[in-house]
């Protein structure tokens, strides 16, 4: 895969440290509590690291805190990306004045902010302290800097799903459930033609589960037979959830996503080109040689619901202007409909 650099200006604070360094800081001082202080980049430019660098460590380092009696404190480094810290995620906790992050969980953490792969944005940084429960947190200042994360997928449990869509194979990259929250609950959406279909623990056919589907309205439900028989489904794209330890399914429809355009066979707006739903990155996705100039996506087939980018950045705006393709060549495009963002990256 491509190395993509990634900024985190914000990952070399300068050294702060009063007296003596000891595993375990006290605070004395004053009847006011006084936070901690950060600062910025040694450099300009910060440092530059790439995903090769992810189980590296970055040191950061803040100034004690006075919270004006005797107490252990603990502090803890801070991102978010609101200046009020409503959503925020910690990257580490430390009670020296001197600690380290890994790469890795620092990428991992400004994208659990939702922050756009290999998109240059702006991040808020502070230092918290605390001296335990019951007790408020003093904050260091906000300081903002410019960081890209980069792509990393996670190795979510899966089972499978052959049938008739995709030729009976368990294993197959078209027909994955993954278990998002490392439990017994496995979830995906997969695009039925109709036929039969079973539900396979693992990549073989050592042990399948089947049995009778239930329909209310367009949705399905019923439990996993090991003896049981193929399942049936109307043709669509669904949205399942499979607990294997309750035993039970669930079909619920979902929209079907595509492309069209004049960049897109057959390069007339004339036919949609259907996505594949990838469970592990929770994006629909497709890979095609495709010409310059626009499309855009659309579900099911018709204008009811479709989606552009006006302003070019990168963000989804339903019915917005098209998406410009600037030149011929082959093109994986992402669309993820949840957070309405989209990538178009060209092989």
């Amino acid at each position: 895969m491509k190395k993509v650099k990634i900024l985190l200006t914000f990952l070399i604070l300068a050294f702060i440290i009063n007296g003596c360094e000891k595993d375990e800081e006290k605070a004395y001082v004053s009847k006011n509590p006084t936070a901690n202080t950060q600062q910025g980049p040694a450099s300009p430019n910060g440092m530059a690291f790439v995903k090769a660098d992810a189980n590296k460590y970055i040191k950061f380092s803040w100034s004690a805190v006075n919270f004006g009696f005797k107490a252990s404190v603990t502090y803890g480094v801070q991102l978010s990306l609101t200046n009020d810290f409503h959503k925020s995620v910690t990257i580490l906790t430390s009670q020296k004045l001197l600690d380290s992050a890994k790469v890795g969980n620092i990428n991992a953490a400004l994208l659990t902010l939702k922050m756009s792969i290999n998109v240059a944005a702006t991040v808020k940084s502070r230092v918290f302290a605390t001296v335990g429960f019951g007790t408020d947190s003093t904050f260091s200042s906000v300081t903002d800097y410019t960081v890209t994360p980069y792509e990393t997928l996670i190795d979510y449990p899966m089972i499978y799903v052959p049938g008739a869509y995709q030729g009976w194979s368990p294993g197959a990259l078209n027909g994955r459930l993954f278990s998002y929250d490392f439990n017994s609950v496995y979830e995906g959406i997969i695009r039925l033609d109709g036929g039969e279909f079973k539900i396979a623990p693992a990549p073989n056919w050592n042990n399948s589960w089947g049995g009778t589907l239930t329909a209310s309205g367009n949705n399905y439900s019923g439990v996993l037979n090991p003896s049981g028989g193929n399942y049936s489904a109307s043709a669509g794209a669904y949205k399942f959830t499979v607990n294997v330890t309750a035993l039970t399914i669930a079909l619920n429809k979902t929209d079907d996503w595509g492309i069209i355009g004049g960049s897109i066979p057959p390069y007339d707006w004339s036919v949609d080109v259907d996505m594949f739903y990838n469970g592990q990155r929770k994006m629909w996705e497709v890979t095609g040689d495709f010409k310059a100039g626009q499309f855009k996506f659309r579900a099911n087939n018709g204008w009811d619901l479709n989606y552009g980018d006006t302003g070019a950045d990168g963000s989804l705006n339903a019915g917005g202007d098209n998406i410009v393709l600037a030149s011929d060549g082959n093109y994986t495009i992402r669309l993820d409909a949840v957070n309405l963002v989209y990538q178009v990256i060209k092989n």
